[in-house]
């Protein structure tokens, strides 16, 4: 989603920090908030690039004993895709922009994120909401009823 956003700002992102988070309210586990940040070799808003540098990031970080509540990818340090220069040696692929705009494409035309990179989970973030407040203002069904 952060890649698509890039392409529709025709921006290119030069560097990218990655996260993770532990449960800061379970004190007894052990707490542990690690980020990298990492300088990309070439400025790109290719899914697949920022993918696969993301996971590189991940696996300096990741310790797989301990249970993550989140994490997250920022990107940064944005440059205009119209007024960049390639480099002579380190590029993205020229494919990649194709293939971008053809899953692009297709996500606008029948539905976001019909098409998508295999690392990303389908499952929509819900949050918990076990100790919502009732909505006595709002919704007719939680108006509180007094029995005399």
């Amino acid at each position: 989603m952060g890649a698509e956003k890039l392409r529709q700002q025709r921006s290119l992102c030069k560097k990218m920090i990655v996260f993770l988070e532990t449960n800061r309210f379970k004190e007894h586990e052990t707490q542990y908030y690690p980020s990298i940040q990492i300088k990309l070799p070439f400025p790109t808003n290719s899914t697949l690039e920022l993918v696969k540098f993301a996971n590189i990031a991940l696996k300096q970080i990741y310790k797989p004993y301990l249970y993550f509540k989140r994490g997250g990818v920022w990107f940064t340090d944005f440059v205009d895709a119209n007024e960049f220069q390639p480099s002579l040696f380190f590029n993205s692929d020229p494919k990649h922009k194709k293939l971008m705009e053809a899953i692009d494409g297709l996500n606008h035309k029948y539905h976001k994120e019909v098409v998508r990179i295999a690392t990303q989970d389908p499952r929509k973030h819900k949050m918990r909401q076990e100790h919502l407040s009732k909505h006595f203002t709002t919704d007719i069904h939680e108006i509180l009823t007094v029995g005399i």
